[in-house]
Order: C-alpha cells, then sequence, then structure tokens
C-alpha cells in the first residue's frame, strides 16, 4: 500500500497547547463558583424555632392579697384595690373565676355588700373593673378630699422633724400633684418656731435639703432636760411633756427656791411621855422648851392641827 493511503480505524490526535488548558480550566472553576453562589442566594436561610412563650405570671406565684373586710378608711382601700389589681395581673385570672376568688377574700362588712350585690349567676360576666368602681364608691368616706385638704392646712410640727415629716407624706401622697416650691413652704410653715427660723436663714432650696437641716437641727438642739436629781421623778422632759424644749447655747440654771415650811405631823403622845414634858415644862407639840403647846412657833405657821395634844 501507498504510505499516503491512512490506515482505516484511527483519527487523526489533536494537540491542545498548555496555556488553552489552563486557561479552560479557570473558566470552569469560575462557572462553578458561580453556580454554587447562585444555589446558596436562591435557597432562604435556616431559622431556629421560635422558643414558646411562657403566658405572663405563669412562673410567678404572687402572695394572695390581704382579706379586706369593710373599713372605710381612703388609704386602707387603695392599698388594697392596688394588691388585686397586681394580683389578676400576674395570675390572668378571669370570670367566672373572679367572682369565686373575690368570694373568699371579702369578710364582715363587706362579704354582706358583695353577697348583696352581685350573685352567683353573675359571675360569668362579672369583671373586676365593676367591682373596684363600686367599692370605692361604697366604702370611701364621704367628703374625703375636703378631709385631707383640712388635715393638710392644720398640719404642724408637734414633736420630732420625722414624725412630722412622716405626716407630710402620707397627706401630701394622697392630695393632688402640687409644684416643689410649694411643698417645700408648707413644710417650713408647719417647723417649730425655732426651727423654721434656723431653716429660713440656712434658704434651703429643695424639700429633700430642707428635711435634711431640719433633722439635723432638731437633733442637736432639742434633747431631753438633764435632770440634776435623777431620783426626784418631777423632772421630766421638757420635749416629752410638750413645752418649749432646751437649747444647749442658752442653757440656763434655775436658782434654788427656799424650801416651804412643811406641817408637823403630830405623834400621839404617850402616858411616860406626857409626864416627863410637864415635868421639864416642855411644849407638847414641839418637844421644846419655853413655851406651851397653845404658844407654839410651828402652830403660828403651819395652822390649827388636828392632832395637836391639849395640855
Amino acid at each position: 500500500m501507498n504510505g499516503d493511503t491512512p490506515i482505516l480505524g484511527t483519527e487523526p490526535q489533536v494537540l491542545v497547547s498548555q496555556a488553552l488548558l489552563e486557561d479552560m480550566q479557570m473558566q470552569l472553576q469560575e462557572l462553578q463558583a458561580a453556580a454554587l453562589h447562585a444555589t446558596r442566594s436562591s435557597t432562604p436561610p435556616l431559622t431556629p424555632p421560635a422558643p414558646e412563650r411562657t403566658p405572663v405570671g405563669q412562673h410567678l406565684k404572687p402572695n394572695r392579697p390581704a382579706r379586706y373586710s369593710g373599713t372605710k378608711d381612703h388609704t386602707t382601700i387603695e392599698n388594697w384595690i392596688t394588691s388585686v389589681n397586681s394580683y389578676f395581673a400576674l395570675t390572668g385570672a378571669k370570670a367566672p373565676h373572679i367572682y369565686h376568688y373575690l368570694n373568699t377574700i371579702f369578710t364582715d362588712e363587706a362579704a354582706i355588700w358583695f353577697r348583696y350585690h352581685y350573685r352567683e349567676d353573675q359571675a360569668a360576666t362579672l369583671t373586676w373593673e365593676e367591682v373596684r368602681t363600686a367599692i370605692r364608691n361604697f366604702f370611701t368616706p364621704p367628703n374625703k378630699d375636703r378631709r385631707l385638704h383640712d388635715e393638710w392646712a392644720q398640719l404642724r410640727q408637734t414633736t420630732t422633724v420625722a414624725e412630722y415629716v412622716g405626716r407630710f407624706y402620707k397627706l401630701g401622697m394622697q392630695l393632688p400633684p402640687m409644684e416643689p416650691t410649694h411643698l417645700l413652704d408648707k413644710f417650713l410653715r408647719g417647723l417649730k418656731p425655732k426651727t423654721r427660723m434656723e431653716l429660713e436663714l440656712k434658704d434651703p432650696q429643695t424639700l429633700a435639703e430642707a428635711i435634711r437641716l431640719a433633722d439635723r437641727f432638731d437633733s442637736i438642739v432639742y434633747r431631753k432636760t438633764v435632770s440634776l436629781t435623777p431620783s426626784n421623778p418631777s423632772h421630766s422632759s421638757e420635749y416629752e411633756s410638750g413645752g418649749e424644749p432646751m437649747q444647749i447655747d442658752t442653757m440656763r440654771i434655775k436658782p434654788k427656791t427656799p424650801p416651804t415650811p412643811r406641817t408637823l405631823t403630830l405623834k400621839k403622845l404617850t402616858a411616860e411621855e406626857r409626864t416627863h414634858l410637864r415635868n421639864i415644862g416642855a411644849c407638847f407639840r414641839c418637844r421644846r422648851t419655853g413655851h406651851v403647846s397653845r404658844e407654839c412657833p410651828s402652830k403660828a405657821i403651819s395652822g390649827s392641827s388636828k392632832n395637836s395634844n391639849h395640855q
């Protein structure tokens, strides 16, 4: 056969350069990276399931409110209502449980009032808001606001500053909000005269500063009177008796007063004593010589004595 005739069953070999092969590998890697990125962006990210929410108050065990007997005092009523508000909020109580729960914490007059106004067949629709409003309307004393304003107007310091501050806050928090300057002015006007004068000189700008200065002055200047004779019960504390307390820088010692002559307590004479006094010419009253009982000087001072013996 001729050398130019190709051999059957064989294919010609194609030679690829090394540079072209590397370029093709790089393109393949880029295509794979692009395909992977497209797959990730199209798939939504996996998020962990949300934890189950625990109902409000389920993990808490609030204390039961105190029982209410029907006391007609504004502060007592509001404090009790506040505690029941929180208890129902934490426990998530709904009708008809509200009716049956209230039935267990009302006592005395309040229990009678509740049973009279709310029957058991109303339990399915009864709400705490309805009962709360009715409690305020029935048990809150009439003219409550007027009484509070009267007590506020008459508020004065009568004992210690600490006791005055306690009554000041108790009344003030039950009244409508007031300006800080009004509260400061009211506090200063209710102090004892000496304490008020001291604070006027200090010129406090806030209520807290005024309370601090007044308490400091009270603890230094006012104290119990020092008794020079502790065994004498007549020396009492001027602070506790309501008089003007003693001031340290103006301490004065009262001069001693001469003792008042006291009435002689006569002792009944025996027969022997009467004989002896008669023999020596002594007085049956004072037992001294030189006069008789009807001329005794002690008788002129103390007056007539029922126990005198006649010679």
